[in-house]
C-alpha cells in the first residue's frame, strides 16, 4: 500500500510540472509582442531617414509615429487576450488531470496489492452503505466469506511467491465468476469476501456454488512442473435472514465458512495440497 507522503510529493511533482508547462504557455504572446514592436522600431527608423532628405517630415513622421501606437496597442490588446484564453484552457486542463490523478489516487487508497480487488477497509464501509441502503428500501442483501485452503501447504512447499500467484489467482476467479453489481474484495491474508447487492438467500447460494466451482475446478496455477488447486470454504449470510448489522452479517458468514473448513478436512482435505503434473 502506498503511504501519505510519496501520495503527496507524486501530487506535488506533477503540480509543479504542469505549473511550469502553463508559463511557457502563457509567455508566447510576449514573445510575439517583442518580434513585431522590433518591426515598428524599423519603420520609426526609416520615417527617420526619409526626414533627413526632407521627404514631408512632419507628415510622415505623424503618420509613422500614429501607426506605430496604433500597431502596439492592437498587439497588445491581442497578447492579452490570447494570453488569458492559454491561462484559462491551461487552468481547465491542470484542473482535469488533477482530479483524474485524485482518482487514480483514491483508487489505489481502495485496492489491494496484490489481487487489485478491494480492501479490508473498502469492504466495511460499502458494507455498511448497502446495509443502510437495503433497510431503507427493504430490499435483500447478502454477503460471501471465503477463505482458501491448503495455502499453508502451498507455502511451505514452493515458498511465499507460489503463494501470492495462488491468490491473485483466486482475485481474478472471484472477478469472472461474480456480476457486475457485487463487490469482491480480499479482506485478510487469503481470506475473500464478496457483497451481493438486492441478492436473496436463493440468489447468494447460486451466486456462491458459481464461485466455489470456478476455483475448485481450476488450476490455480503451475509453479516448477507443479499443478496448483485447491479449495475454498465458503459461508453465506444476508439480510434480513442473517443478521441485521454488519457485525452480525460477518459473524454469521464466518460460522458457516468455518464449518464449511471443518468438513473438507474431515473429508481428508481433498485438492487442497498441489497435484503434481500428470
Amino acid at each position: 500500500m502506498t503511504t501519505g507522503m510519496p501520495i503527496q510529493e507524486a501530487v506535488r511533482n506533477q503540480s509543479e510540472r504542469d505549473q511550469a508547462a502553463e508559463q511557457a504557455i502563457t509567455s508566447a504572446p510576449l514573445a510575439l509582442v517583442l518580434r513585431l514592436s522590433n518591426v515598428v522600431m524599423g519603420l520609426a527608423a526609416l520615417a527617420a531617414i526619409a526626414m533627413a532628405y526632407g521627404v514631408q517630415e512632419y507628415t510622415l513622421a505623424f503618420l509613422v509615429t500614429g501607426a506605430s501606437f496604433a500597431v502596439l496597442g492592437v498587439l497588445g490588446f491581442v497578447s492579452s487576450g490570447l494570453s488569458r484564453r492559454r491561462l484559462t484552457e491551461s487552468q481547465a486542463r491542470f484542473q482535469a488531470r488533477l482530479f483524474i490523478r485524485n482518482l487514480e489516487l483514491q483508487d489505489m487508497a481502495m485496492r489491494d496489492d496484490l489481487t487489485q480487488l478491494f480492501n479490508r477497509r473498502y469492504f466495511y464501509d460499502r458494507l455498511q452503505r448497502e446495509l443502510d441502503q437495503s433497510r431503507h428500501l427493504q430490499r435483500p442483501l447478502a454477503v460471501a466469506i471465503l477463505d482458501v485452503d491448503g495455502l499453508k501447504t502451498i507455502n511451505d512447499s514452493y515458498g511465499h511467491q507460489a503463494g501470492d500467484l495462488v491468490l491473485a489467482a483466486v482475485g481474478r476467479l472471484l472477478v469472472e465468476h461474480t456480476r457486475a453489481c457485487d463487490v469482491p474484495a480480499r479482506i485478510g491474508g487469503d481470506e475473500f469476501a464478496v457483497i451481493m447487492p438486492e441478492t436473496d438467500k436463493t440468489g447468494a447460494f447460486a451466486v456462491a456454488r458459481r464461485m466455489e466451482d470456478a476455483v475448485n475446478n481450476t488450476t490455480i496455477v503451475e509453479v516448477n512442473g507443479a499443478h496448483l488447486r485447491l479449495n475454498i470454504s465458503m459461508g453465506i449470510s444476508g439480510f434480513p435472514w442473517g443478521g441485521d448489522d454488519v457485525d452480525a452479517m460477518v459473524q454469521w458468514a464466518d460460522t458457516h465458512m468455518y464449518a464449511a473448513k471443518t468438513t473438507h478436512r474431515g473429508n481428508g482435505g481433498a485438492r487442497q495440497c498441489c497435484l503434481p503434473r500428470g
